[in-house]
């Protein structure tokens, strides 16, 4: 079974449609629209299937993007770089006629010789293929008329890129493992992604929101398809005040809710921030098992009890933190970056776990025979466990004072269930539900 997918590539100015048409593909909104100018950086893909022939489909930045800074330059050379390893490159322009900067990427496009379809965008009406004519000056064969956002012959489109692609792959192997990198912006996470992919993947940058979407992408490790996400920087929400901000908040946490596992990321130089606490609650509140990484390591200045005196002061911040995996990485020096994959292979298998009723239950006598809570067996009691859900593991409990169980309370039974069945390093979630032991049973006559 195949892994690797034909890639098609929608290259274009900025603000000609891409993003538009992407989502049209996809049929989903994936990529961010916007009407503000260069607002996708990163290269973001999605498989689709098109009369049973399956493809990766690619949104790009703009490249007329002007090279004032070094960003820019690297998000332009990402790009390019993506290019070029593209089965099918569709090129969009837009209605009334191409521009200057459409001329000069028709030069880069041709020198690259990849077949190439044009897809003319805002084409709504009849009235406007009287323009067609300034788009075959171009000198492409394939030129097609579309509106992305009135998904006017995006069927056609699709047409024509399946009989381009010089391979058709109607196998699609699914992800084993789909892995979220979550963090403060300027942690690390696209070097993180990079580091797996094993080249420049995501446009890496000092500039704090670098990344404004999701950015997926698959990779083998020991014979495992593996999806990884690079998210947004989550921020303050009091700092979210562009549309822009918004959007990329929402897809980070649309990433943390179908990830198997996340990685959150933390900058050891800076050290557990209050955001980064607010990063975690979302990941525990999405109910995911999660490693945290103490990335930049290298920079700290240590000795043999430097890690463990950094984990009791995040542990100290957070005490959460003391229910994960705390892994100390270098992204940039691909130190440790192994260990995060087996960890998080790991957690996935334990998440799947299911515990059958009669073994729970006996588990359960022994945790509640340890009496280490005074009240229990006394004024609190277990009459049952089951488990309910796994990925992650949820269990019932059916009691007989529902309000006896405080969060402390629910807390030992946690720790205590994880500890029983090798559960480190998973968020376990237990609900209460009061039941009188008389409940069903027949009453006494009087």
């Amino acid at each position: 079974m195949s892994t690797k997918l034909p890639v098609v590539s929608i290259v274009g100015r900025q603000n000609v449609g891409k993003s538009t048409l992407f989502n049209a593909f996809v049929r989903e909104k994936k990529s961010i629209v916007d009407s503000f100018p260069g607002l996708t950086r990163d290269i973001i893909g999605h498989n689709v299937v098109h009369n049973g022939v399956s493809f990766m489909v690619c949104d790009t930045p703009g490249l007329d993007l002007a090279q004032s800074s070094e960003l820019s330059g690297q998000i332009i050379e990402n790009a390019r770089s993506h290019l070029a390893r593209s089965a099918v490159i569709l090129f969009l322009m837009e209605y009334p006629s191409p521009e200057s900067f459409d001329h000069d990427l028709a030069d880069i496009v041709r020198k690259m010789s990849i077949p190439t379809i044009v897809a003319v965008n805002k084409m709504d009406g009849s009235d406007r293929m009287e323009n067609m004519p300034y788009f075959y000056e171009m000198g492409f064969n394939e030129i097609v008329p579309v509106s992305a956002l009135r998904r006017f012959n995006i069927d056609l489109l699709l047409d024509y890129i399946v009989r381009m692609l010089p391979s058709k792959k109607t196998a699609v192997r699914e992800p084993e493992l789909k892995i979220a990198i979550t963090g403060r912006p300027n942690s690390g996470k696209s070097t993180l992604l990079n580091s797996f992919m094993g080249y420049e993947r995501s446009v890496v940058s000092d500039i704090p929101g670098t990344t404004r979407d999701s950015v997926d992408d698959t990779f083998m490790y020991h014979e495992r398809l593996i999806q990884i996400i690079d998210t947004a920087g989550i921020r303050k929400k009091s700092r979210i005040t562009e549309s822009i901000e918004y959007y990329s908040l929402t897809r980070t946490i649309e990433a943390i809710h179908r990830s198997d596992v996340t990685i959150h990321m933390i900058d050891a130089t800076v050290g557990l921030t209050d955001n980064d606490k607010k990063i975690s609650d979302e990941i525990i509140a999405a109910k995911k098992p999660v490693i945290i990484a103490v990335n930049k390591w290298d920079a700290v200045e240590k000795d043999h009890k430097t890690f463990e005196a950094f984990k009791d002061r995040l542990i100290f911040k957070f005490f959460r933190a003391a229910d994960f995996p705390i892994i100390s990485i270098s992204a940039k020096n691909r130190q440790r970056i192994n260990k995060l994959l087996d960890t998080a292979t790991e957690l996935d298998a334990k998440a799947r776990k299911r515990i059958d009723t009669p073994t729970l239950n006996r588990v359960m006598a022994q945790i509640k025979s340890a009496a280490r809570i005074p009240q229990l067996n006394e004024k609190l009691k277990v009459y049952y466990a089951v488990q309910v859900e796994s990925i992650p593991p949820q269990f019932k409990f059916f009691v007989n004072h529902a309000e006896y169980f405080k969060k402390d309370v629910v807390r030992y039974f946690e720790k205590a269930l994880k500890e029983a069945f090798d559960l480190q390093g998973l968020p376990v979630f237990i609900q209460i539900e009061g039941k009188n032991r008389n409940d069903g049973r027949r009453k006494p006559k009087s």
